[in-house]
Parts: structure tokens; sequence; C-alpha cells
């Protein structure tokens, strides 16, 4: 990507990378350091999962307004300084009670960091190359997810569970570092309010009231709520329907890390045409596909094909999900649009997470993910409807975009 032979592109993008592979770190630790030090039981466990889940989706409402009041970088060199604390914290906390603390802390962390990376993009490239800066800091995450946790195993394995922790705190460092330089174009009024601490919702009534931004983010949240549902379903599906070890459960995560990355590296070369409402629907129905072919099948094959085009399909949709909400929206409004996006992601995670649960138990996993497949078809046949009207439709077509 031509992108990274601009220095200082280059310094954020490999300096986000990894804080990312950090975090992905410490993430493996803390779960490892409530298990082996404290002797928790899943109870115990399930806390500390939610501390660090719990955030994004509560505290991603206030998050936007100091991204729009002081900039994201001001935003990410602070996140990125506490995030140096809370992993300096974590790796000396001696009971499990200041462990939840710092994990919650951690988790605060991301709820600012991750807003503020994604309204970076706008600030730094021209619009022509704005989804391709959107697929590099995607990137920088996908990469996290494939090498993090194998970097956790191997320094802890030379080290101890502490020094995943030092490595974060590390990744920290070098990531406000490779902030410094960047110099943010300046970003003129777009004539709203000035954003303001008390005003939470803000984000979301100004997402509500533009119909590219509401409709962009209701197809995420179909995305969002998929993400939340499969951290139970995979494992369980692995054992109880595939009857194969923890080993084949590794090799399919790999498989969707894979097609994950090759589609994100490709984007660019897409260009604008997957940068419309219209392509997110088509996403959206061709996860439900995906979805119903990996998890509602009995097959290893058409499991592991499944899930690498799920991969894939994931790819092409977020960083245009991002670029179609950077587009539609003013840039000194960022801020409360990506934490809305992110709050969102959050709230389905949670709400996800045990309706899944539930669901398994009762008719098992395939037919919890045919349920999760069709409506995901409606979704996204909604999307996919609704944006067509709206093409016909000349007086309707001009307030909306894609």
């Amino acid at each position: 990507m031509h992108l990274l032979r601009q220095p200082r592109l280059a310094l954020l993008f490999t300096g986000a990378a990894l804080n990312e592979i950090g975090s992905w770190c410490s993430i493996i630790a803390f779960w490892g350091y409530a298990a082996y030090r404290f002797h928790s039981g899943p109870e115990q466990i399930a806390l500390v999962s939610v501390m660090w889940m719990g955030p994004g989706a509560l505290f991603s409402l206030v998050s936007g307004w100091p991204i729009d009041r002081f900039g994201p970088k001001a935003v990410m060199i602070a996140a990125d300084t506490l995030g140096v604390i809370s992993a300096l914290g974590m790796m000396w906390s001696h009971s499990y009670g200041s462990l939840v603390v710092l994990v919650l802390v951690s988790g605060t962390v991301g709820a600012f960091g991750r807003p503020a990376a994604t309204s970076l993009p706008p600030r730094l490239v021209d619009d022509d190359q704005l989804l391709a800066g959107n697929a590099l800091l995607g990137l920088t995450t996908q990469l996290a997810i494939v090498i993090g946790p194998l970097l956790a195993a191997v320094v802890i394995a030379l080290g101890s569970i502490r020094t995943a922790f030092l490595v974060d705190a590390i990744t920290f460092v070098v990531g406000a570092a490779s902030l410094v330089p960047l110099h943010l174009r300046a970003v003129e009024s777009s004539g709203d309010d000035e954003p303001s601490a008390s005003d939470v919702l803000a984000g979301l009534r100004f997402s509500w009231r533009h119909p590219t931004v509401r409709r962009t983010l209701m197809l995420g949240a179909a995305v969002f709520f998929t993400w939340g549902a499969s951290m139970v379903m995979e494992p369980l599906y692995v054992r109880d329907v595939l009857h194969r070890s923890s080993s084949v459960f590794g090799f399919l995560q790999t498989l969707f890390g894979l097609g994950l990355i090759a589609a994100t590296v490709v984007l660019p070369r897409m260009g604008d045409r997957v940068v419309t409402v219209g392509a997110q629907a088509g996403c959206v129905l061709a996860s439900a596909a995906t979805i119903a072919g990996y998890l509602g099948s009995r097959q290893l094959v058409l499991a592991a094909v499944s899930v690498c085009l799920w991969g894939a399909v994931t790819g092409v949709f977020i960083p245009p999900f991002y670029t179609l909400l950077q587009r539609a929206t003013p840039t000194d409004t960022h801020g409360r649009v990506m934490a809305t996006a992110s709050m969102l992601n959050g709230v389905a995670g949670l709400i996800a997470t045990p309706l899944a649960a539930l669901a398994v138990a009762a008719i098992g996993v395939p037919a919890t993910a045919l349920i999760e497949a069709a409506g995901m078809l409606i979704v996204g046949w909604w999307g996919w409807v609704r944006i067509h009207e709206e093409r016909s439709s000349p007086s309707k077509a001009a307030a909306t975009v894609g």
C-alpha cells in the first residue's frame, strides 16, 4: 500500500500495529493471570471479561466529545499513557480485586483510543486515499488478532505472565511516540454546537439525523451482533458439532484471519464502488451465507471454506463502514460519530453473548447459527431494498449517499 511510503504515516501504522499486538498480549495475560495466579472460577473469569468489554459499551458515549474538542491525536496519546499505567499495574497486581479494577481501566483505554484512531484518517490523507487509510488502520488490528496471542504464548513461555503485561506497556509507549510527529490537518467548524461533556447522547442524535449514517450503523450493528454471538458459539461448535480438538478451533480462527487480512490488503484496489450503503448491505447478506455454511454445517471442509470467506467478507465490510461514516459527516463531528459506532459494537456484543448462550443451550449451535443467519438476511435485504428505493426516487436520493 503506497501510503506506507510516507514516513510519518508508516510510523503511525507501525506504532498502531505494535500497540494492538501488545493489547492482545495483555488480554491473554489477564485471563491467564485470573485463572492461574488467583485460581478464579467461571464466574470470576466472566467478570474479568465483562470488565474488559463493558467500557466499550458504556464509556464510548462520552469518548466522542474530547476527540472533537481536543483532537484525536491528543486523546490517543492520553489513552496510551493511561494504557502504560494500567499494564504496569496489572503486572504488579497482588489480588483478584485489583486485577478486575485494572482490567476495567484497560477497557476504558480502548473505549477512548479506538474512536480516536478511527477519527484520524480524514485528518491525514486526501479523500481519494481515505479507503486505503482506513484499510491500513484496520490491518493493524487484524494482524494483531493473528500475531498477538502467538506473541503472548512465546513471552509467557520464556518469562512469565507478567512479561506479557510489560510487552503491552512498552507497545503503548511506542504507540504514543509514533503520534508525536504527526501534523493533522486543520478542521473547519461545521457550525454544529461545541461538543459538551454533559451531552452524552449528542453522537446518537447526530447519527440518527443523517440517513446514510443511520443506515450504515444499523447494518454495522447486525455485524457486531454476530461477533458477540460467535464468541460463545465457535468453541462449542468445534467441540460438540465437529467433535474436534482445540487445535481445529485454532485452525479455523487462523483461516478467518487469513481471509480478513487478504481482503483488506486488496480492498483499496476495489475503489469507491465498495464504499456505498448498498455494498454494506451486500456484505451483510454475504455474511449470512457464510455463517450458515460455517456454524450451521456439520462438515469440516465446508466449515473451513465458509469461515475463510466470512473473514474476507468482514474485511470488505469494515474499512468501507468507517469510510462511509467519515464522508457522510463533518470532520469536527467524527469523534462523536465514531464513538457511537464503538458503543454499538460494545452493546451488540454484550447483548449477543448471553442470548447466544441461552439459544445454544436450548436448540444447539447449528440451529442457533441458522436463526442468526436468517436475521442477517432480513437486515441485509432491508438495507438493500431501502437504498434502491431511494435511488429510484430523486427527491429521496438527494438526502442520502450510496
